[in-house]
């Protein structure tokens, strides 16, 4: 009879709390390292880990942006080299297929045992931006690292022509976005091919990679953001093994330019 009582409560158990089996350490999703400069490198789709036993989505993209977590480390190691200082470091550890950090919470998962997870990383970015901007209340700035495999050969901006920015282009205007010292305008020169191009007319970007819900969040167009950029990467760029230099150098002449190192 003792038996066969524990046997039922630890069935009422499995019933009364479904969810049960898929507990996880939603920190341990995420890895973030804070910074000294006035910049945040996030990066949401280079996760491989699954959550439990959570079933992978059934909807939207699940491919892995491969390589794009290495690509934000390696230019934090340059910079702080360089500078002597570090950017802020978010990076989602789970992998797409089950959680898109990148999507609104009502898109970005298929049941809600996701849900920790998600919050974890973007709790994470909240409180660090809300540290940046009092540290540094003159500007800053997020760069958003993708990868993508739609056009190996180039790296698009993401900014929603220039909304997630609007600090940055009510302060330097269009320069700051597509001149030569912006940071795709700096990667053009190093012979990466980037869009929108340098000196274009227009910020109208690529619609496939105009800008997600991370610069969205987080932009200057938000009353608690900061100016924030989604790049891109190409399959083929991502594969240069002098990517991350040319990328350090980039955002090295940007935040010089745009005044980021003077604060």
């Amino acid at each position: 009879m003792r038996m066969f009582r524990q046997a039922l409560l630890s069935l009422l158990a499995c019933v009364a709390l479904p969810g049960a089996a898929f507990a996880y350490d939603a920190s341990a999703m995420v890895v973030s390292t804070k910074g000294s400069l006035p910049l945040i490198l996030t990066v949401p789709h280079d996760g491989a880990e699954p959550l439990d036993a959570l079933p992978a989505r059934t909807k939207g993209t699940v491919v892995r942006d491969a390589g794009t977590r290495e690509l934000a480390e390696r230019v934090a190691t340059l910079l702080e080299a360089r500078l002597g200082k570090r950017p802020y470091i978010v990076v989602a550890r789970f992998s797409r297929k089950y959680l898109d950090a990148n999507r609104p919470e009502q898109e970005a998962m298929e049941s809600q045992d996701a849900l920790p997870a998600y919050r974890a990383y973007h709790d994470q970015i909240t409180a660090y931006i809300a540290e940046i901007k009092t540290k540094f209340p003159a500007g800053a700035l997020m760069v958003d690292v993708h990868g993508q495999s739609g056009d190996p050969d180039t790296t698009f901006r993401g900014t929603r022509a220039g909304l997630t920015a609007k600090t940055l282009l009510g302060r330097f205007g269009q320069p700051a976005l597509q001149g030569e010292k912006s940071i795709t305008g700096v990667l053009a020169s190093k012979g990466y091919p980037v869009h929108p191009a340098v000196g274009a007319e227009s910020l109208r970007e690529d619609p496939r990679y105009a800008g997600g819900h991370t610069v969205a969040t987080y932009g200057s167009h938000q009353p608690q953001g900061i100016d924030a950029i989604q790049l891109e990467f190409g399959r083929n760029h991502r594969a240069n093994t002098r990517l991350a230099e040319d990328l350090a150098d980039a955002l090295v002449v940007f935040m010089t330019e745009y005044d980021l190192l003077r604060k």
